[in-house]
């Protein structure tokens, strides 16, 4: 949690510690080396952040709200619900991916010491996404583009928990780096979810006489 409100001096530090954490990895990260990288002294680290873990997850704080910026700038973008939603759902992945790639070396460290905090911080950032997710879903339904059997707010739940599977957390160092396989994967869930949401059409009625026709 921060203690002052210097947003660039703060961001000037968790820049340090994103570079860190990158190069090194969380375990090898110092308050000592953080101050050193941004060039200030460890007394302003403290001034900002209570310890290590709370920089580290102030970086990924950051990064949430990265993703859930994009998401509300794709919301607004023109086109129809379904794709500003498969666009949507497309960026809380990649974007995602894209920063846990360069911290691969450490998500694992960072998930052995603060496990809790960080499944906490998730369910925070996931709930704020779900909520951009069901006004796009609520909009599409009003403008008739989208349906399904769920209202916005459980279908949009539905959608981040089917592509939580696809998130860095649940990947491999390997397959971090695999990045087009993973956007053709996401792809196909994403395929597989709107087709959920499509609005449902009744059925044209045969005539009799058509039908006799036929027959």
């Amino acid at each position: 949690m921060a203690r002052t409100a210097d947003p660039h001096m703060r961001t000037r530090i968790l820049d340090a510690a994103d570079r860190l954490l990158a190069r090194h990895g969380f375990r090898r990260m110092t308050i000592a080396g953080v101050a050193a990288e941004a060039g200030v002294g460890k007394g302003s680290v403290y001034l900002h952040f209570e310890s290590k873990e709370d920089v580290a997850l102030s970086c990924i704080d950051r990064m949430a709200a990265g993703v859930a910026e994009q998401l509300e700038a794709l919301s607004a973008q023109p086109g129809d619900a379904a794709s500003r939603l498969r666009e949507m759902l497309r960026a809380r992945v990649l974007v995602r991916f894209d920063y846990a790639r360069r911290h691969a070396p450490s998500i694992d460290e960072k998930l052995a010491v603060m496990r809790q905090a960080m499944l906490d911080r998730r369910s925070t950032h996931f709930g704020e996404e779900a909520a951009l997710l069901a006004r796009a879903i609520d909009e599409g339904r009003r403008a008739g583009t989208l349906g399904g059997p769920l209202e916005p707010g459980p279908a949009a739940a539905a959608l981040v928990n089917a592509t939580n599977a696809l998130l860095p957390y649940s990947l491999s160092v390997r397959e971090l780096g695999k990045r087009d396989e993973l956007a053709r994967r996401l792809d196909d869930v994403i395929e597989v979810l709107l087709s959920g949401l499509r609005p449902v059409r009744p059925a044209r009625a045969v005539s009799p006489n058509r039908s006799r026709r036929s027959s």
